[in-house]
């Protein structure tokens, strides 16, 4: 959150005020079917206002210092929202209301901008779609050697992905739509000289910008976090209340594993990592298990139900985790191996290739 100074000029209380002024945003929207009721605006994942609708109109007022993401949402039950980026300004949406996918914005360059983007990932995004159907279906199942086999559809999915965002970057420097895909595409599961390339394709104005400040700030983070590099090192505790360094257990490979009780894929991914600590525990390997959970019987609770029997840790801050900002986690399950030095040698390695990466190095 930003702190404001006291202003020691006039010219600099002018300045804030101009600032202040700039961030206001208005939403007046039209639903053509749907004519009372209440429209909830969300910004960021969080309920920011409600608005009544009457002869089918709405309107929000508010203050974004930034494009953020936000949604509208109607109380009916339906999973249906209309997503977008709210920006300064003022915003036009309209549509008939009874399916809020097919609302329409104008008067908002972030939101004509990412029209195009999403045209261009639109083929990308139906493959997603169809696997993501696969999946869950082959999960509930649990039929793993489907599961196991679209694991690597998911990857080249996210590589085509990138590919196409990334000329996107290139074709539109000057967007805050482009820096905005940056974060959202490279945010997670990518290495700093990915993301620099991009960074270093913004316009001037944007890399000064909140957006283009952060992504340079996500760089110099990766960079720690290298392949080769000695990662930084932490303390937390124990469901017994112990405080345990992740460099305590320097002179073992270590398997540093985010995870939390709550995540799903976390929870699939456990019965793999528990078999690979019973095969090499008394070879020289060790887990460092660090929780991204807030309630701590559940955080036991997993810990008990899975078999882990490996060290745990947890600040008990979720996303708020003190790893999160110094390791650059954005995504969970999340994982680096560490050699007997405690230098990275590998990362974000499940099923498999976590299997056949410790039978290389571990005799």
């Amino acid at each position: 959150m930003e702190k404001f100074l006291l202003f020691i000029s006039f010219g600099f209380f002018v300045s804030l005020i101009s600032k202040a002024a700039d961030s206001t945003f208005t939403i007046n929207g039209k639903f053509n079917k749907v004519k009372s009721g209440l429209v909830y605006l969300y910004i960021g994942g969080n309920k920011s206002d409600s608005s009544k609708i009457v002869n089918g109109k709405f309107s929000f007022k508010g203050n974004v210092q930034t494009p953020s993401s936000a949604l509208l949402d109607l109380k009916d039950g339906k999973q249906d929202y209309f997503r977008f980026y709210l920006e300064p300004g003022k915003i036009i949406i309209t549509g008939s209301g009874d399916s809020l996918g097919l609302l329409t914005i104008k008067g908002s360059p972030v939101n004509d901008d990412n029209l195009v983007l999403k045209r261009r990932l639109e083929p990308i995004s139906k493959w997603e779609e169809t696997a993501g159907k696969l999946y869950n279906e082959a999960n509930k199942q649990k039929n793993k050697a489907v599961t196991d086999s679209l694991e690597g559809v998911f990857d080249n999915i996210l590589k085509e992905k990138r590919k196409v965002v990334a000329q996107y970057v290139k074709d539109y420097p000057n967007s805050m739509r482009s820096a905005i895909a940056i974060t959202e595409n490279f945010g997670y599961y990518a290495e700093a000289e990915e993301v620099e390339p991009l960074y270093n394709a913004l316009s001037n104005d944007l890399k000064n910008s909140t957006k283009g400040i952060a992504i340079k700030n996500m760089i110099e983070v990766y960079k720690t976090v290298a392949i080769g590099k000695v990662p930084p090192d932490f303390t937390q505790t124990t469901p017994d209340g112990k405080n345990i360094s992740l460099s305590s257990l320097k002179g073992k490979y270590v398997l540093v594993d985010f995870w939390a009780s709550w995540c799903g894929p976390c929870r699939r991914e456990n019965p793999n990592i528990v078999k690979n600590f019973h095969q090499y525990k008394d070879k020289g390997f060790d887990i460092f298990g660090v929780s991204y959970d807030t309630k701590k019987p559940n955080w036991e609770k997993a810990i008990k139900d899975d078999g882990l029997e490996w060290k745990q840790v947890s600040d008990l801050q979720g996303w708020k985790n003190s790893t999160s900002a110094l390791y650059g986690i954005k995504a969970i399950p999340t994982n680096f191996l560490l050699d007997k030095e405690g230098k990275i040698i590998a990362k974000n390695i499940f099923g498999k290739k976590l299997t056949q990466k410790l039978s290389e190095i571990i005799q």
